[in-house]
């Protein structure tokens, strides 16, 4: 994947999204989930995700002894690593807070048209922001790993 086509899709894509959803409408998921139990779902993997990213960013800033990460840390591509992770928490903590949001104030939002087809345009968004920049992050996480294993692989004596 390009370099500038990586950095921007999450973003690209939660956009468009947040766009089609102001121009459905109604907002399907506001009426579909009339109890909180799917957007309960959502909070759930949404802090799972948080949560997993957080240690990941630790241990990747912490963890030194490893071979592997000091040559992950020597490479060009572990500062770019570190931010996709940090995307990924930011994405992962604004989806929490909007699904929260959404329980919170789903009887509100069924009463007041507007305000519920906007809140659910930004959830959905921020749905789509969390799942991509989560992807994203896994991917560039895979690909530095395989890389480096397959490294050391080709440096192990036979």
């Amino acid at each position: 994947m390009r370099i500038a086509t990586e950095r921007s899709y999450p973003y690209v894509s939660a956009l468009a999204i947040g766009l089609a959803a102001l121009t459905w409408p109604e907002s399907p998921t506001l009426k579909a989930c009339q109890g909180a139990k799917p957007l309960d779902s959502i909070f759930t993997a949404s802090a799972v995700a948080l949560g997993f990213w957080a240690t990941a960013a630790t241990l990747l800033l912490a963890v030194e002894e490893k071979s592997i990460v000091r040559k992950l840390k020597k490479g060009p591509h572990f500062s770019l690593l570190v931010g996709y992770v940090l995307s990924a928490i930011t994405c992962q903590a604004v989806l929490m807070g909007a699904t929260l949001m959404v329980i919170t104030f789903s009887d509100s939002m069924r009463k007041d048209a507007s305000l519920g087809h906007g809140v659910f345009a930004f959830w959905a968004a921020a749905l789509t922001a969390g799942v991509t920049t989560t992807f994203r992050a896994y991917y560039c996480l895979g690909r530095i790993l395989k890389a480096a294993a397959s490294e050391d692989e080709e440096s192990a004596p036979r």
